[in-house]
């Protein structure tokens, strides 16, 4: 059972274009438009972390993706940037000091099927004690 859930966006909303957090989007943005893009995923999930009391123990992290349609997705590709930009995020908003191993001891990606009308990827935070 998971102490945490988080709904993660697919997709960010970046001027006119509506772009895919993945790898292959990530590793071709120039780097200004990449940090605004974290920035922007950040402020995006901020409510699902108020009241949330910090979490001073080791953690596991388990990402689920849902896709939004059914064309074999390579999984690390759109899991990997979720989870960089939800890791940083949970320092960011306080959620963990740090999300180092001394914190974050392990993820792991899963997929969940398809999902048309709300393509996302779900963090389900458990404590490690």
């Amino acid at each position: 059972m998971s102490d945490y859930v988080f709904e993660l966006p697919c997709y960010i909303k970046h001027g006119k274009k509506n772009l895919p957090i993945n790898l292959n989007w990530y590793r071709n943005a120039h780097h200004q438009v990449s940090n605004k893009v974290k920035i922007k995923f950040k402020d995006m999930i901020k409510p699902q972390f108020e009241g949330l009391p910090k979490i001073e123990v080791k953690v596991h992290i388990k990402f689920v993706y849902y896709a939004a349609r059914d064309n074999s997705p390579d999984l690390d590709n759109f899991t990997s940037v979720s989870k960089k930009f939800f890791q940083d995020a949970m320092v960011e908003l306080g959620l963990i000091p740090d999300d180092n191993i001394n914190h974050i001891i392990s993820t792991s990606e899963y997929y969940g099927g398809i999902d048309r009308k709300n393509p996302r990827v779900m963090a389900y935070i458990t404590i490690i004690e």
